[in-house]
This record gives structure tokens, C-alpha cells and sequence, in this order.
């Protein structure tokens, strides 16, 4: 499994991977999933360990302690440009979580016992390119439902359907309340603050976020979600493919600093995504730039615990997508 000092290839494949952690049992463990999901791995305990000035892999996914945002200096400080880094951490409050990402090449973080199965789908998406699809994160064979809507009246009407159906698989008053919250914001998000014009123009800037409600959106907006014996899971795809990490972090940064900056009785992306990184486990954004954008969030039907799996995918193949057109998955979907 280990790879001793300066005994890595030259030329590496596009499936190895590399995994990092001090921690030996903790390493198995990466290892194993990132090998249950295809990859080759080349795994030490510290980026030290690697006898070279720059890393060769693309991929790498490094354990931290947790609570130390400069344990990752030295591993950035080796990587190239083109890296995608995942940090595995056994605790992280939302400022820190966040925190990790604001280097370009750190993408996803996986917190706790999230480890084994985050670790399987982020490599399994970043290895196979196949990033959009809410059923990967969730046991094989569940039931998924789908809505279609282009306006508020049908963004209302998901909604209660959403709502109706958690209640009959028995999920607590409080998950519930957590899974329509985020409902109402990302479905706002995709009808309104996505859609862009041909010249990149926001649709609905000069529009009164409150008259918004009386527009159809541009293009449709699609809504899966789906129930098991610990979770609860939804997806809101819009076909723009505009939402990008800096947006994300810069708005949750913001509410988490100063939080009355950003007007509570405003609808937008802004309030929005601080809102939904408080009250869901997980928090994936998946995006083929120019084509969709799909948010998966899950939340647990146990006690609340703080976001422990947060990422984001952008398709590999956007520029070639962009000039023959979407894949029907992506654009339909």
C-alpha cells in the first residue's frame, strides 16, 4: 500500500491517486474507498514523505487533525496548479470548513464519519467524470421522485409535494422544516438569480426581487429528492451553469462575519447559501459550465449535526460540451 520515499512514477495515470495521513488506520481507510472506487493509490503518512519539489498526482486526499488550517501549508506549498485536493478532517465548524477551500485546488471536505463513503463518491466522480446525479449518495435501488417547475406558483407546489412525502416517510418536524428551507431557497436561486441572457447578463437583474415572483424563468428547473432508513436527500438542477466556488464562499464568508449585510427579506443567492450550509449535512454543487448547475444536499433523520460533506464538480468536459452541445443527461435531466 505504501510507497516508499522517491518511489513514485514519473508518468503518472489518470487514476492515481494519492492519500495522505499520519494517521495509519485512518489511511487504510481513504485508501480502501479511493480503491473501491477505481483508483490507483500511492499513499504516506506525511507530503514530506514524497521526494520531489512539486507532486505529480492530480488528485490527492489529505487527512488533517482538524482545528489547524495551516496543517495544509506544506502540502499546498508542493502542489501543481491543476491539483484537486480533498481534505478529510474529523471536525470542522462552517468558517473553518469553508476556510480549507479558499486555495483554488482544494474543492471538497469531508468531515467525521462521512470518511468512507465521501471519500468513495468524491473519487469515484472526480475519477469517471460522471458528476450530476443525486442517486450517489444514496444506497443503491432508492426510489427517486422528480419535479419539473418554471415558476413561484410551482416552486410552492414542489415544495408542499416535497414536504407532503417527507412527512409520510417519517421524517422529525425539525428535518423537515430544514429540507423546506432549502427547498425555497435553491429553487428561488434556479428560477431567478441563474438564469443569464446571451451576452452573460443576469435575466432578472433590473427586476424587484419581489416582482420576480410574477416571471417565468427562461428555462426549466428540475427538483429530485428521495427518502431512506438515515436521510433524506434533494437536487436542484438549473440549465445555466453559472454558480461558481468563489460566490459560494464569498457570500457564506460574509454572512458568517457580518451577518446584516445582506438584507434577510431579499431573495438571492446571497442569504441563501449561508442558510442552506447551516441546515443540511451535506452540500455538493455540480456544474458543467454554461450547460446546469446541480445542488445535492442530504440531511439526517437524527439529531442535527454541522455540515460534514461540502464539494464542488465542474464537468471536465465543459469546453468541449460547449462547442458540440450538452450531453441529454446534463441538459434534460
Amino acid at each position: 500500500m505504501l510507497r516508499p520515499r522517491g518511489g513514485l512514477p514519473g508518468t503518472l495515470s489518470k487514476r492515481r491517486v494519492l492519500a495522505i495521513s499520519s494517521d495509519l488506520d485512518q489511511l487504510r481507510r481513504i485508501v480502501a474507498a479511493l480503491e473501491r472506487a477505481g483508483a490507483d493509490v500511492d499513499a504516506v503518512r506525511t507530503p514530506d514523505a514524497i521526494d520531489a519539489d512539486v507532486i505529480p498526482h492530480r488528485y490527492i486526499f489529505h487527512a488533517t487533525s482538524g482545528g489547524k488550517l495551516d496543517t495544509i501549508g506544506p502540502l499546498l506549498a508542493k502542489l501543481r496548479d491543476r491539483a484537486h485536493v480533498t481534505i478529510v478532517t474529523p471536525q470542522a465548524p462552517l468558517a473553518e470548513l469553508t476556510s480549507y477551500m479558499t486555495d483554488d485546488r482544494v474543492n471538497h471536505v469531508i468531515v467525521g464519519e462521512e470518511l468512507d463513503h465521501g471519500v468513495y463518491v468524491t473519487a469515484q466522480k472526480l475519477l469517471t467524470g460522471d458528476i450530476f446525479g443525486v442517486e450517489k449518495y444514496l444506497p443503491l435501488g432508492t426510489d427517486v421522485n422528480y419535479v419539473r417547475l418554471r415558476d413561484f406558483e410551482g416552486r410552492g407546489k414542489a415544495i408542499d409535494t416535497i414536504l407532503q412525502f417527507a412527512e409520510e416517510a417519517k421524517m422529525r418536524r425539525q428535518v423537515r422544516t430544514a429540507i423546506g428551507s432549502v427547498c425555497e431557497e435553491l429553487l428561488m436561486n434556479a428560477l431567478y438569480d441563474a438564469p443569464v441572457d446571451s451576452a452573460g447578463k443576469s435575466v432578472f437583474a433590473d427586476i424587484d426581487p419581489h416582482d420576480r415572483t410574477r416571471s417565468r424563468s427562461p428555462r426549466p428547473v428540475s427538483i429530485r429528492y428521495a427518502a431512506t432508513a438515515d436521510k433524506f436527500a434533494i437536487a436542484v438542477r438549473d440549465r445555466f451553469g453559472r454558480l461558481a466556488k468563489n460566490t459560494i464562499l464569498a457570500y457564506i464568508d460574509k454572512c458568517i462575519h457580518s451577518p446584516n449585510q445582506i438584507d434577510r427579506k431579499t431573495y438571492g443567492a446571497g442569504l441563501g447559501l449561508y442558510l442552506v450550509a447551516n441546515a443540511a449535512a451535506s452540500y455538493v454543487v455540480n456544474v458543467a459550465y454554461g450547460i446546469a448547475t446541480e445542488v445535492v444536499c442530504t440531511f439526517d433523520r437524527g439529531a442535527k449535526t454541522p455540515l460534514r460533506l461540502v464539494g464542488m464538480f465542474v464537468h471536465p468536459g465543459n469546453a468541449e460540451m460547449l462547442k458540440h452541445g450538452p450531453t441529454p443527461d446534463i441538459a434534460n435531466g
